[in-house]
């Protein structure tokens, strides 16, 4: 099978308190589980967008990874490079949030079986069957064992003359600034296209600039093409390495759950990368995409498909 887009790397179940500003510390009601794990949010929503896509991870021999496997299998994802691991638990994160939107979290990654996805879950044939590798910095800050997975990964994808696209999405929880930013560097230089957040970027590259951080970005991955920038409410940027630069406004909607929002938005735009498409329709294609995603309770409920992410579009007031 040949597939648009390839990822691997967490696949977890999450739990969110009911109420805002009660925090874990203290006993309280949560709602869950809801399938999560960022590579596996961008590569379902990618099935779901109508791409051919495939998942490389590990869950548990437990019920969470039973409910896991079977939604993406559901919502078209190739599962067949999904492992069992019998010696652990399928991945948990807890999720607070705060009233000025800020989050949280408790995560049992490191302790888990998506811990133990390895380079020798990483078949070259089955990465070089797709056009787009997409990686989630999140993987390489589990384990020493997930990180070089994608690193071999990468490394076949590059070697293959296919893209490799990088979210860096930060985990403070599992790795300080300092370590992260030389994890990142180990794949940064075989990336093609940077998805990050805002807040990520302007961290990891240390500035409070958002374009000294594009152009570090671009110093820092020497076949770096795009810097794709998520910014919330204010909408999203694409820098091109000749310098080009592209903005696109939010669609903005009542938020509910903003979680996974931004990793809804990476499959959006690689849906119009792999199409061809002009960065300012990909850029209307991913906030629309996210705001359906931030509409919705649970991080990997967002757009069911295309057609829905073109109707709120239009919906807006936009030609799409």
């Amino acid at each position: 099978m040949v597939f648009d887009v390839v990822s691997l790397g967490e696949i977890l179940v999450e739990f969110v308190r009911k109420e805002k500003d009660v925090m874990h510390t203290v006993p309280g009601d949560y709602v869950g589980p809801f399938p999560s794990g960022a590579p596996a949010i961008t590569i379902d929503t990618c099935a779901r967008l109508g791409l051919r896509t495939g998942f490389i991870g590990v869950v548990g021999a437990d019920d969470f990874g039973e409910m896991l496997v079977e939604r993406l299998r559901s919502d078209g994802v190739d599962v067949s490079r999904i492992r069992v691991d019998r010696e652990s638990a399928t991945a948990m994160a807890f999720v607070a949030y705060r009233s000025d939107g800020s989050r949280r979290f408790v995560f049992t990654l490191k302790f888990s079986a998506s811990a133990k996805l390895s380079s020798n879950d990483i078949d070259p044939d089955y990465v070089a069957r797709a056009s787009v590798l997409h990686v989630s910095g999140s993987t390489m800050y589990i384990s020493k064992l997930a990180r070089d997975a994608c690193v071999k990964a990468v490394e076949v994808a590059k070697s293959s003359g296919r893209v490799v696209s990088l979210d860096p999405n930060i985990r403070l929880e599992l790795e300080s600034i300092e370590r992260i930013r030389e994890i990142l560097g180990s794949v940064i230089k075989y990336t093609d296209i940077v998805l990050s957040g805002e807040d990520e970027l302007l961290m990891v590259t240390a500035t409070n600039d958002i374009y000294t951080a594009i152009r570090r970005a671009f110093e820092w991955g020497p076949d770096v093409e795009i810097v794709v920038v998520k910014r919330g409410k204010k909408g999203s940027l694409a820098v091109t390495r000749s310098g080009d630069a592209i903005e696109a406004p939010a669609l903005l909607v009542k938020e509910v759950d903003p979680t996974g929002a931004g990793d809804v938005f990476n499959a959006a735009f690689i849906y119009g990368y792999i199409k061809s498409w002009k960065l300012d329709r990909a850029l209307l294609f991913a906030n629309a995409a996210g705001a359906i995603k931030v509409g919705r309770v649970g991080p990997m409920e967002g757009p069911k498909s295309y057609n829905e992410v073109v109707e709120l579009a239009h919906e807006k007031g936009y030609e799409f």
